[in-house]
């Protein structure tokens, strides 16, 4: 009769030999931990990389987009510093009073010109006196002028207002430029169309009303009504003696130019040119150091952010990894 010990060592499975000797390994190793996989860590400095490249990659077309779009200003004045300069009547500007008056067809320009002539002091006598005549040979005049000769260095100069026919400006002013050297040439228009025509209507309006009071003046039968139709006319007439002087000076105005010239001792005036040349040389070294500096400081203060964000993030990191590590 078979025991019962027997019958269990034959209903007892036998467990696989790989099995047994993974349990084995592992009693031996006193059972370890499984470790959780993770991605492999990245080190700070390619995070670093790529940001910085990424950054540095905007502000570039950020630049360039600035720097192509520039502001349209509209040009209010007609100036120009080079001797050759014309001014085209067909771009002046409109005059600050009045309308623009976009339909009137024959446009009223206040033209102005200034000319600086560099000499010897010796023939300034013989400038002012062609400065006279060419301005009679184009039916303008000299409004006033002064003649200064020193024998200190720089003392001697001249200074002209003349008033030249705007038709014979362009004329005028090249034979004026032949005389000596030119150091500087600027002209400028205005339109004053508006101006003009505004005053003209109003002028028109207050002689209507006029010869409207005067016809009523005759009819008048009380004494009453005559004072105040005077009264009235005073007024009238008052403000039509105004606008006339105002419309005089408007034509006189746009019919002549005003010039100034000026003379100057061209020793002098080469002295101050190269002063001033090495004043505007030096102040545009520092203008462009300064706009270095700014753009460079656009570009490293956000890099050096970026990386000290980096740094931070890579340190704690590195420190956490460790604590994990002894723990």
């Amino acid at each position: 009769m078979r025991t019962l010990e027997d019958v269990l060592e034959e209903i007892t499975p036998t467990p696989d030999p790989g099995f047994v000797a993974d349990m084995e390994s592992r009693i031996r190793q006193g059972f370890p931990r499984k470790r959780k996989s993770r991605l492999p860590a990245l080190g700070y400095r390619p995070v670093l990389t790529v940001a910085a490249t990424t950054l540095l990659a905007v502000l570039v077309a950020v630049s360039l987009t600035g720097e192509g779009e520039q502001p349209s200003t509209p040009r209010v004045a007609m100036e120009s510093t080079d001797e050759s300069a014309v001014v085209d009547p067909a771009f002046a500007p409109p005059g600050a009073g009045g309308a623009i008056a976009p339909r009137t067809d024959i446009r009223r320009i206040e033209r102005s010109a200034q000319l600086t002539l560099a000499a010897n002091p010796d023939e300034f006598d013989q400038i002012a006196d062609d400065v006279f005549r060419i301005t009679g040979q184009h039916q303008g005049f000299v409004l006033q002028s002064t003649l200064t000769q020193e024998e200190e260095e720089g003392g001697s100069g001249g200074s002209f207002e003349l008033r030249i026919p705007a038709a014979q400006l362009q004329p005028a002013l090249g034979e004026l430029s032949r005389l000596a050297t030119v150091r500087a040439r600027s002209e400028s228009g205005t339109d004053v169309t508006g101006a003009f025509v505004s005053i003209r209507d109003r002028l028109r309006t207050a002689r209507a009303l006029r010869a409207s009071l005067l016809r009523r003046l005759e009819l008048a039968t009380t004494d009453t009504a005559a004072n105040a139709i005077q009264r009235r006319l005073a007024i009238v007439g008052s403000r039509v003696g105004r606008l006339r002087a105002q419309m005089r000076d408007m034509r006189q105005r746009t019919e002549f130019a005003t010039v100034f010239v000026e003379l100057v001792d061209e020793d002098a005036g080469a002295v101050a040119g190269s002063t001033d040349e090495a004043v505007d040389d030096a102040v545009g070294s520092l203008e462009d150091i300064l706009t270095f500096l700014i753009r460079a400081a656009g570009i490293l203060v956000p890099l050096a952010l970026v990386g000290g964000i980096s740094w931070l993030f890579a340190t704690r990191a590195r420190k956490r990894a460790r604590d994990r590590a002894l723990a």
